[in-house]
């Protein structure tokens, strides 16, 4: 998802303006269309699954000096500020708890193409990806159930256990699959490539359609997303100088501290959105757009760390 090798990660924020205005002036009621969106995500997973090295999780437990303050970062770090800034949203169940899913949720795409652009050595922390791909299937479900102090319960998750398996674990074992394959025969590997180049189109359509069908049913509440702006752009500032610091503690190469503050700022709206589309819509019906706010307010931030992470981090230094 390189300018080199793909569509940049600004081309997301036309899906999320598209999807907004359809939502708002052309509400469309249809069955076919919630279908069309669920294959959308399905799509949206096994491509963005299908960019990790799925097969190279060896190399990232070689490496415990990337893995270790990186995994601090999102199982340490990050759940405390998710929590401080959850606290100021407690009378808020569904920005609560929308926050809660998509701040504790590790970034497992859009930062790697940022960071790369950046100068950070993306290799060093590719091979965590999967890892931490299945550890919030795992442990952000239940760290917002704890965190939310009993505003979301774990009687709330069943319904997202047929989406978690149908639409994240089934394309991720595919990806899995076509990358075992790819080991064998050159053009199953050639393939994947030309596909994950289209990888941010296809979440652009697919936040496009999320939009189009969850918006109508949310117009009166759109005003209460406003809230959450500043608490996501102040995430991204505090981020930046944890990460670098979290690489200074660790003694990682320039290279490697360019990569930890990206990649330590970058959040899993995209695997989350599908789980937050899944819970009961009645109650949680403004979690999904919560999501698309953060994600669109990373974009926009990715774009600037682009900019100034070369800036903190000069390839001179130590």
């Amino acid at each position: 998802m390189t300018k080199a090798g793909g569509f940049s990660i600004a081309w997301i924020l036309p899906g999320i303006a598209l999807g907004g205005l359809l939502g708002v002036y052309a509400p469309l009621e249809s069955e076919l269309l919630v279908a069309i969106q669920w294959g959308a995500l399905a799509l949206m997973v096994f491509l963005v699954v299908s960019s990790l090295p799925l097969l190279s999780v060896g190399k990232a437990l070689a490496k415990p000096r990337v893995l270790v303050p990186l995994f601090a970062l999102n199982l340490l770090v990050v759940p405390l500020i998710a929590f401080v800034f959850s606290r100021l949203l407690w009378q808020a169940p569904e920005l609560q708890v929308g926050l809660l899913l998509v701040l504790l949720a590790p970034g497992v795409a859009l930062s790697l193409s940022t960071a790369a652009q950046a100068g950070g050595d993306v290799e060093s922390v590719l091979a965590t990806k999967p890892l931490l791909l299945v550890g919030q299937l795992i442990v952000v479900p239940l760290y917002a159930v704890v965190l939310s102090t009993g505003a979301f319960r774990l009687e709330d998750l069943p319904p997202t256990f047929v989406v978690i398996a149908a639409v994240i674990i089934a394309p991720s074992l595919l990806a899995l699959l076509w990358q075992g394959l790819g080991q064998k025969f050159p053009g199953a590997a050639s393939a994947r490539i030309s596909l994950t180049r289209f990888t941010v189109p296809v979440i652009s359509v697919t936040i496009a359609l999320v939009l189009w069908n969850r918006v109508p049913g949310q117009l009166e509440h759109l005003e209460e997303l406003y809230r959450l702006v500043p608490l996501f752009f102040a995430f991204l500032v505090l981020l930046a100088p944890i990460g670098l610091l979290a690489g200074i503690l660790a003694s990682l190469s320039q290279a490697e501290k360019r990569a930890m503050m990206i990649v330590g700022a970058g959040r899993g709206g995209i695997i989350m959105l599908p789980i937050a589309l899944a819970l009961e819509v009645d109650v949680w019906g403004l979690v999904p757009l919560v999501v698309i706010v953060q994600l669109g307010i990373e974009v926009l931030g990715l774009l600037v760390y682009r900019s100034i992470v070369p800036e903190i981090v000069p390839s001179w230094g130590r």
